[in-house]
């Protein structure tokens, strides 16, 4: 089932996320829906925050750069309690979105390899490097279970331009 996304303004995205303490079959629901909502709004990763869901969960298709210069993605991953264990020193800037902050794109400057420990679907710690456009979408999911939007991340320079645009998806949000 396709869930409501919830946008930027609403004060459950600035909330830390809770530990999810048991894999539960509504946790299992939850998860099928949540990759359903991304999938249908053309994301590539969604946090439970981002439904409304306080969890420390995320789930996200990973890039898969083609050898003709393409990109595929793969099947859903389900990221529960992640925990990012290192980072590179080495930084680069690449412009990110998000659902709940729709239409706006802004340079955010990351690292590019990180090391994340995380609990699967199955119940199951995996601890996986990564490195570029993946490690940039786990840290952009991590950030949501932590209360932190990307655009707490931007330069100022770079989010001056952007403030009307968020006051106006603020103002939305909270008339409803």
């Amino acid at each position: 089932m396709k869930l409501p996304i919830c946008y930027y303004g609403d004060p459950v995205l600035r909330k830390k996320g809770e530990k999810v303490v048991e894999i539960t079959d509504d946790l299992r629901r939850l998860v099928a829906d949540m990759i359903e909502t991304f999938d249908e709004n053309n994301g590539i990763g969604l946090a439970a925050h981002q439904v409304g869901k306080p969890l420390a969960l995320f789930v996200l298709r990973k890039y898969i750069h083609r050898e003709d210069d393409k990109w595929d993605v793969t099947e859903p991953i389900v990221y529960i309690n992640p925990k990012i264990l290192e980072y590179s020193d080495e930084m680069w800037v690449e412009e990110e979105g998000c659902l709940s902050i729709p239409k706006i794109r802004l340079p955010v400057e990351r690292p590019v390899r990180i090391k994340v420990e995380a609990t699967d679907l199955e119940g199951k710690r995996f601890v996986e490097e990564l490195e570029w456009q993946n490690a940039r979408v786990v840290m952009h999911e991590n950030d949501h279970i932590n209360g932190v939007l990307y655009i707490d991340r931007v330069e100022e320079k770079f989010r001056k331009p952007a403030e009307a645009a968020l006051k106006a998806i603020k103002q939305k949000t909270e008339q409803k």
